[in-house]
């Protein structure tokens, strides 16, 4: 059996973190994990299963990720953008707002100059 590099009972626990609804990869990992329970090192047709059906998983997993990741970024992109546009709306509306306030103010002073 070759020698693994990394620590499969981390593996497991690292995996078992997520909730498995895979089938095949849930029976790998079952399997693995009960070898392991008993003191035993696993078998190699079980740890390639097992490495072949987590790799299947996860891979699928990262790029599912990776899309969700890329769309929400995208979207948060629009509405940084809109955003950023309806404040400048805004910024426009204040100012129109103050102007029109001064010259309503200053119609008062010119009709009160009138009276």
């Amino acid at each position: 059996m070759m020698p693994i590099a990394v620590d499969l009972a981390a593996l497991l626990r690292q995996i078992g973190a997520y909730r498995i609804g895979d089938r095949a990869l849930r029976a790998a990992l079952e399997r693995v994990q009960a070898s392991l329970d008993r003191g035993e090192s696993p078998s190699q047709r079980d740890l390639d299963a097992f490495v072949r059906e987590a790799r299947r998983y996860f891979e699928a997993l990262e790029r599912e990720s990776r899309a969700q990741i890329k769309d929400l970024d995208r979207r948060l992109d629009d509405l940084f953008q809109q955003q950023y546009n309806l404040q400048a709306e805004r910024g426009v509306a204040h100012r129109r707002l103050l102007g029109a306030g001064e010259t309503l103010a200053m119609l008062v002073q010119v009709e009160r100059r009138e009276r």
